[in-house]
């Protein structure tokens, strides 16, 4: 009984796996206090990844290596040895570790080749997780703060509650709250795409929003402020001198306003909706 616990014990301060075996492998990963808030944290080079909360009190990660397209480059270095008769053997190896302190989950992904994931968490998880090429970021049902970037994909977040920062360069970002973290001020840019939010009717904020080549369409009686330009001083070479920068924000508050949220675009719409 004694060493058990021993091994219980060790097993809440640390726990990591590292997986080399196939094209698809599921790990489970107990958490040290499974009846509190966590953290999940990610973030891939090549791959999507989809989360969805649930009543578990584990996290369950699943990973899927997605297999490199057949090339028919007739200029591929060829082996210097005499290979004919041999058939070709493809690594389709598939390389993630994940690791559990306190409540905290990290899951790493090697940067070779291209891998899916596919996560289960407790209801109440907070997230900061990213990818950059081949890939989309969702999550549905989680209850937390959302940290949540991809550079080439699309984000898509259904019935969250909690507060989110969110940017895609060159996708859209859907958001749908069924309840916001009061106070908790949040911000969703995109370069390319556009940004699609909707929160509850009586969602309370100042809003603060722009877009350069795109239109801001809401369904929120907005009470807009005056914007004044920004003067900032300076130096250069030449010696002191003053900077006016004027930027086309559009300011305004929504029921009464609250904390400030932030909306940032540049070839695309931005878009905030009631619910």
């Amino acid at each position: 009984m004694k060493n058990l616990k021993i091994k219980v014990t060790l097993v809440s301060l640390l726990l990591l796996f590292v997986i080399k075996l196939s094209a698809q492998e599921t790990v489970t990963i107990p958490l040290t206090n499974p009846d509190k808030e966590g953290f999940l944290k990610m973030g891939i080079i090549n791959g999507s990844i989809t989360i969805k909360g649930s009543n578990t009190k584990e996290v369950i990660v699943k990973g899927t290596k997605v297999e490199k397209a057949k090339s028919y480059y007739s200029g591929r270095k060829t082996s210097k040895n005499d290979v004919s008769g041999l058939k070709r053997i493809s690594n389709n190896s598939l390389e993630f570790s994940a690791e559990e302190y306190n409540n905290e989950v990290y899951v790493r992904s090697t940067p070779h080749g291209t891998t899916d994931f596919e996560i289960e968490v407790p209801k109440n998880f907070s997230l900061k997780i990213s990818t950059i090429n081949k890939g989309d970021i969702y999550v549905e049902n989680v209850n937390g703060t959302m940290d949540v970037s991809n550079i080439n994909g699309k984000i898509t977040l259904k019935d969250i509650s909690g507060s989110v920062s969110a940017d895609a360069l060159n996708k859209d970002i859907v958001v749908n709250f069924i309840k916001v973290t009061p106070n908790a001020p949040m911000a969703f840019s995109s370069m390319n795409g556009d940004i699609d939010i909707t929160f509850p009717k009586n969602f309370k904020a100042d809003l603060k929003m722009k877009s350069d080549r795109g239109e801001i369409f809401t369904d929120f009686d907005l009470k807009t402020k005056p914007n004044s330009s920004t003067v900032t001083k300076g130096e250069n070479s030449k010696g002191n001198a003053f900077r006016v920068k004027v930027e086309k924000w559009i300011m305004g508050s929504i029921n009464g306003g609250g904390s400030e949220v932030l909306f940032k675009n540049f070839n695309g719409d931005v878009i905030i909706r009631a619910n």
